[in-house]
C-alpha cells in the first residue's frame, strides 16, 4: 500500500502542477475555474503524503528477506539506525523484537549502529526490549553514537547496551559458527580500523559490520565475504531525483546489495529517522539476510 500511494504521486503531482499552469493562463473563466479545482487537489494530495510520511509510514515495520551468495551458510537478521530519542522510543523497540522474536533458525541479529538520535538519560532503560531477543546480538556504534554530530554519550550507551544483551565489537571480532564477524568503529569519528581485515584469509567465513559504507572505500583487499553498514536511511523522503543529495556518503551508495570492487556490501535502510521526524517510499524495515 505504501509503494502504491507514493510512486503514484511521481506521476499525479508533477502532472497536476503542468495542467494547472497551462489551463490557469486561458482567459475563459471555465478554464480558470478547473485550474482552482486542480490546484486545490495537488494540495490535498501533498497534505495527504506528509500525513501519511509523518503518521503512517514512519511506523510501519516490515521484514524484507534478501538472498546473497558468499560461499558459506548463515541466516542473520540485520537492523540499523534505530534512532531512538526525540522521534522514536522504546515502545517502538519493543514493537521491532517482538517482529524479530518470530523470525527462525537465526544464527544473530547485527546492528550497524547509530542507536540514538539525542536520546534521553537513562538509555539502559531506553533499550531495554533489547534484552528480550531471543538470539545473539552483535553491534558496533555510528556516528549519532560517537558526537558525529551528537552528545558525548558513547561510553554510556555501549555499558546500557551490553547490560541488555548486546555485544559490542569495537574493531574486534567474534566468531559465530562457522563464520567470524568484525566489527569496525564509526568512520566520521575516524574510528574504523580497516587493517584489522589484514589478520583473515579467504577461508575464515568474514563478515564486517561498519555504519558508513564509504569505510569500504578505504580497504586494501577483498578477504571480507560481504560488508554490512547502514547510515544512509535509503535518503528517508525518496522525492524523485533529490533524495539522493541527502544521502551523507561519498561513494554512489543507497541501499541493498552492492558488487564492488572491495568485495559485496549490503545496506540497509533501518528503522529511524533524523531531521524531520518523516519517512517516504522507504519505511522501516528488519533485514533477513540468507548467505549461502
Amino acid at each position: 500500500m505504501h509503494s502504491l500511494i507514493f510512486y503514484s504521486s511521481y506521476v499525479a503531482i508533477p502532472f497536476l502542477i503542468i495542467l494547472s499552469f497551462f489551463i490557469f493562463f486561458k482567459k475563459n473563466q471555465i478554464y480558470k475555474n478547473k485550474a482552482l479545482l486542480i490546484i486545490l487537489t495537488l494540495f490535498s494530495i501533498t497534505t495527504l503524503l506528509f500525513i501519511y510520511s509523518r503518521l503512517i509510514e514512519r511506523n510501519i515495520i516490515l521484514t524484507q528477506t534478501t538472498k546473497i551468495e558468499v560461499g558459506f551458510s548463515s541466516k542473520i537478521i540485520v537492523i540499523s539506525d534505530l534512532h531512538l530519542g526525540i522521534y522514536k522510543n522504546t515502545s517502538f523497540l519493543k514493537r521491532v523484537v517482538n517482529k524479530i522474536n518470530k523470525i527462525e533458525n537465526i544464527d544473530a541479529v547485527l546492528i550497524p549502529g547509530d542507536f540514538t538520535y539525542y536520546p534521553p538519560e537513562n538509555l539502559e532503560a531506553l533499550f531495554s526490549p533489547l534484552k528480550n531477543i531471543k538470539f545473539p546480538i552483535y553491534a558496533i556504534l555510528g556516528n549519532h553514537d560517537s558526537e558525529k554530530p551528537g552528545p558525548p554519550i558513547q561510553e554510556k550507551l555501549q555499558k546500557a547496551l551490553e547490560k541488555n544483551g548486546v555485544t559490542f565489537l569495537s574493531n574486534s571480532n567474534a566468531t559465530i559458527k562457522n563464520m567470524i564477524v568484525l566489527g569496525l568503529g564509526d568512520k566520521w569519528a575516524k574510528q574504523d580500523d580497516i587493517s584489522k581485515i589484514d589478520k583473515f584469509t579467504k577461508n575464515d567465513n568474514l563478515i564486517v559490520i561498519t555504519h558508513n559504507p564509504d569505510t569500504t572505500l578505504n580497504y586494501q583487499n577483498t578477504i571480507p565475504d560481504i560488508t554490512i553498514s547502514g547510515h544512509t536511511h535509503g535518503g528517508q523522503i525518496r522525492i524523485p531525483f533529490l533524495y539522493k543529495q541527502s544521502i551523507p556518503c561519498i561513494g554512489n551508495f543507497n541501499r541493498g546489495l552492492y558488487h564492488t570492487n572491495n568485495g559485496k556490501v549490503f545496506i540497509t535502510s533501518g528503522l529511524g529517522e533524523i531531521g524531520l521526524p518523516m519517512r517516504l517510499g522507504i519505511p522501516p524495515t528488519i533485514e533477513v539476510l540468507e548467505l549461502y
